[in-house]
């Protein structure tokens, strides 16, 4: 009973600790009572594990960091307007994420996806390992996150994630059409892969390449998926756990790699993926051509942003109905008839963006200029855009759907990354 009474003591001041301590890191930005919040539902989700375990000197360490993780998460928090729930969670996922040796800059892409949705966290890192081996091989980015939000919508587990993006990969080494091979593997990958046997999902990707994967590299990235698969089924959710599942996948990573470097021209002839549309499909608006195009109007400019307003966020999104991200609101916008820039001018994702038109300091913005910002710890990396209304607002789609902000806010101001223009002249 003694014992006891003194675990208790020492986690009531751990606790006791941790609330000054975060408190502290999140009152600039968030109000007593949503600090509130935050801190209870991380220390819900973390302390009474580590309590549980009767290891007090755990609670105390990891106390910085979760400090620091709740450093790097605020930016996120307040540019994607996340609520105290969304914000605790984040916090939980990263945490545990950097216990299993994933790095925080290669887990924040995934951020807007997952904050407003429960998941298990071995679903989350395949998730994670998916995204960073798609970005090793040299996936497009609107490929990869079109597929990722593809299959995270219609509910796949992290394993079917992670064979799609072996998929993706084997399929640039064969030198296929990846927009195109995504759309097949979209609907044919079993949403729960862990209860598909490895062979299964093996047959699933051979299919959509059209012939037995005999090339060495792709060999070994489609026969780890059996490890992979292993690990993930057997993995308990602790930080033992998941670091096996990513260290399941390192003997694929030199194959993935290999990928990244690989030749683009044809090696095999595949007329099953030559037909398919692909997942990054054109919207038929877009290809209104207009004459003087470099000549902005804002009446048009106005009238292409109204009709999208409100509309929800969804990652790697490109449509009203469905949904949009950042970089799908911009292109849909600036390529809408009404405004008429010409599709092949605007890339799909916020970095190809980034390098069109001319730059422009920030003091001379204006409507019609695309507005580039970071939340990342690595301040150069662009993670979200959006459209200059004026000199001091912009229209963005954020978590919360498609919104106007002020240019001159805080966190806006302070990680405003460049400004592009890409029209002549705007006229009123």
């Amino acid at each position: 009973m003694k014992n006891i009474t003194t675990i208790l003591f020492c986690l009531i001041l751990a606790l006791s600790a941790e609330a000054d301590s975060l408190d502290d890191t999140l009152k600039d930005d968030f109000s007593k009572q949503e600090a509130v919040k935050i801190r209870f539902e991380v220390n819900k989700s973390l302390f009474s594990y580590e309590a549980g375990k009767f290891k007090i000197e755990n609670i105390k360490k990891n106390r910085d960091k979760i400090r620091a993780i709740t450093d790097r998460i605020i930016p996120w928090a307040v540019m994607e307007r996340m609520n105290p729930a969304e914000v605790a969670r984040i916090i939980v996922y990263m945490y545990h994420a950097d216990e299993a040796g994933t790095h925080f800059l290669d887990s924040e892409d995934l951020i807007p996806l997952i904050a407003r949705h429960e998941i298990t966290l071995k679903n989350f890192v395949l998730m994670v390992q998916y995204n960073n081996e798609t970005k090793t091989a040299g996936i497009p980015e609107e490929i990869r996150d079109a597929f990722l939000g593809y299959a995270f919508s219609k509910g796949w587990d992290g394993l079917s994630i992670l064979a799609g993006g072996r998929g993706l990969i084997i399929a640039k080494l064969y030198g296929l059409d990846i927009n195109k091979t995504a759309s097949l593997l979209a609907r044919r990958i079993p949403a729960n892969g862990a209860k598909a046997s490895p062979a299964s999902l093996t047959a699933v990707i051979e299919n959509v390449i059209g012939e037995s994967i005999n090339e060495k590299n792709a060999r070994i990235i489609i026969n780890n998926l059996a490890d992979s698969q292993k690990a993930f089924t057997q993995a308990e959710n602790s930080p033992k756990g998941l670091k096996a599942i990513t260290e399941s996948s390192s003997q694929s990573n030199t194959a993935v790699k290999t990928a990244g470097s690989a030749p683009t021209q044809k090696h095999i002839k595949n007329t099953t993926v030559d037909k398919e549309p692909g997942i990054i499909i054109e919207d038929k608006s877009s290809a209104v051509r207009k004459e003087n195009w470099q000549i902005l109007k804002i009446p048009d400019f106005y009238e292409a942003i109204r009709p999208w307003l409100g509309t929800r966020y969804k990652y790697g999104g490109k449509s009203k109905k469905t949904g949009i991200d950042c970089s799908g609101f911009t292109r849909a916008v600036l390529t809408d008839g009404k405004v008429g820039v010409p599709p092949e001018k605007i890339g799909y994702s916020s970095v190809s963006q980034s390098t069109i038109g001319s730059p422009v300091n920030r003091n001379s913005i204006r409507a019609g200029d695309l507005v580039f910002f970071s939340a990342s710890p690595a301040r150069k990396k662009i993670t979200h855009v959006g459209l200059a209304t004026s000199a001091g607002y912009f229209t963005h789609a954020s978590m919360r759907g498609v919104v106007n902000d002020d240019l001159n806010k805080k966190w806006w101001a302070q990680r405003f990354i460049t400004s592009r223009r890409i029209f002549a002249e705007v006229k009123k």
